[in-house]
């Protein structure tokens, strides 16, 4: 045999070996349980359908469980691996919970120890329940989200990822005054507060079965 046609003999055979070991490699991550979050599709419990609410609003923050509320069916909605029950009587799960707080306090300050930045946290128990018997299927206690934001036009960063994903414009933040900026601020806050926290329990739901 010549020398070619053995070195050619060598690498199909390096390359097959190389495919089965990924191969392998490939079912025994898949055996012992390893996925990206958020990728699972097994059904909790055999459920399809679920209502969501009611949510226990015990924040200061008025409004916050509706707020959430609406968030989780829109995840829900637009994951597609389970479905909103339009009526709560004929879903076989429902998502509920409590909102435990809210809180937004200083972090940063300017030279006249005037407060310039705030940090704002969320933190819910949410349960999965079964209708049918009223077994938990999933449940999950403190579940926390920690956002920033600023309230004075000079250290609001319009290219950020947080102006980015928020609605205001560059003419919106000029036409702000300080404390409208600091309400608008803190709203956009909760609101990715909010995206975070049904983010997660979504994939941990899914992830944990």
């Amino acid at each position: 045999m010549e020398v070619g046609s053995q070195e050619s003999g060598v690498r199909r055979r390096i390359h097959v070996a190389s495919l089965l070991i990924a191969h392998c490699s490939a079912l025994l991550l898949y055996s012992c349980g390893y996925q990206l979050a958020g990728t699972q599709t097994h059904i909790p419990g055999g459920v399809y359908s679920v209502s969501v609410g009611p949510f226990t609003n015990e924040s200061r923050e008025f409004g916050l469980d509706r707020t959430l509320r609406f968030a989780f069916e829109k995840e829900i909605f637009r994951r597609g691996i389970l479905k909103v029950a339009e009526n709560p009587a004929s879903s076989e799960a429902i998502l509920a919970g409590t909102i435990r707080t809210f809180t937004s306090y200083p972090v940063a300050f300017d030279t006249d120890d005037e407060a310039v930045r705030y940090e704002a946290e969320l933190r819910i128990d949410v349960t999965l329940q079964r209708q049918s018997d009223g077994v938990i299927l999933w449940k999950a206690s403190g579940l926390e989200a920690i956002e920033e934001y600023s309230v004075v036009q000079a250290l609001v960063v319009p290219s950020s990822s947080q102006f980015q994903r928020g609605t205001l414009d560059l003419d919106d933040l000029a036409k702000l005054t300080d404390i409208q900026l600091a309400e608008t601020e803190k709203r956009l806050a909760i609101d990715r507060l909010v995206v975070t926290i049904v983010t997660d329990v979504h994939d941990r739901i899914l992830d944990d079965f």
